[in-house]
């Protein structure tokens, strides 16, 4: 018995100091956040700025017009009030929509946004803001304060072109200006004759494509749209490119 005891006061420490998570326990982080910038074709690409919230009521009426249920969402704005993004962060049913402030402000952290315009669709097609979306108005303010958000304003749209602000006291109003212009769209000077959907339209940098095209030995002109011409800045791209590929001739038709 007594040698028993021994054993067991001998090992008891020894267990006690392995049980204990704390003196070898590592940290790893789980989790990281990283801000990616992303360039592409937005419905607003081309408004400089939302001046007032009339400005935008015409692209949130495309967004959420075909939603057959309530939605909520955030248009995320720079300090100058352009819009770098979107989101629509809660669907609901026919007459409601569970919410809260956290989804949206947490989209808006990682858009790295100065401002929000949120907007609540009314399926039912009229725009009278609710007590509930008073309410939730005033908590999103309250909670964007804390992060250093600005809500620039909170929208209720019902059948276009009607919405609500409540900042403006909930009266319903008529959008009429066009939020987004319209935009030309530049025909390709430049397209590949075995792969069409490789095309060029003359301006910026040239396409990776016609890179490796020109580094093999071929030129502009034999990827021209007929009726085009190679411009000046297209030329001196040209030239550089075949400077560091190894001054390579170009190709003859």
């Amino acid at each position: 018995m007594t040698h028993r005891g021994t054993e067991l006061s001998l090992v008891a420490p020894a267990e006690s100091a392995r049980a204990d998570p704390f003196e070898t326990c590592q940290t790893f982080s789980r989790f990281s956040l990283a801000l990616l910038r992303h360039e592409p074709d937005l419905p607003y690409t081309g408004v400089p700025k939302i001046h007032r919230s009339s400005d935008a009521v015409p692209f949130l009426h495309r967004l959420v017009g075909a939603e057959p249920f309530e939605t909520l969402g955030a248009l995320f704005l720079t300090v100058r009030g352009r819009p770098i993004g979107h989101t629509i962060a809660f669907r609901g049913t026919l007459a409601s929509c569970r919410v809260g402030p956290r989804p949206l402000l947490a989209s808006a952290l990682l858009a790295n946004a100065a401002k929000l315009l949120v907007f609540h669709n009314h399926p039912s097609g009229d725009p009278s803001p609710s007590p509930e979306d008073v309410d939730f108005s005033r908590r999103l303010d309250a909670a964007a304060d804390l992060l250093g958000f600005a809500v620039s304003d909170f929208l209720v749209l019902g059948e276009p072109p009607f919405y609500c602000s409540i900042r403006r006291g909930g009266s319903i109003l008529r959008s009429t200006a066009p939020c987004v212009p319209a935009r030309r769209r530049r025909r390709p000077k430049y397209r590949h004759p075995d792969e069409p959907a490789l095309t060029w339209v003359g301006t910026g940098f040239i396409p990776v494509w016609l890179r490796e095209e020109i580094e093999s030995g071929a030129s502009l002109a034999d990827f021209l749209v007929d009726g085009a011409q190679v411009t000046a800045a297209a030329a001196r791209q040209e030239r550089r490119i075949r400077e560091r590929s190894g001054d390579h001739p170009a190709r003859t038709k």
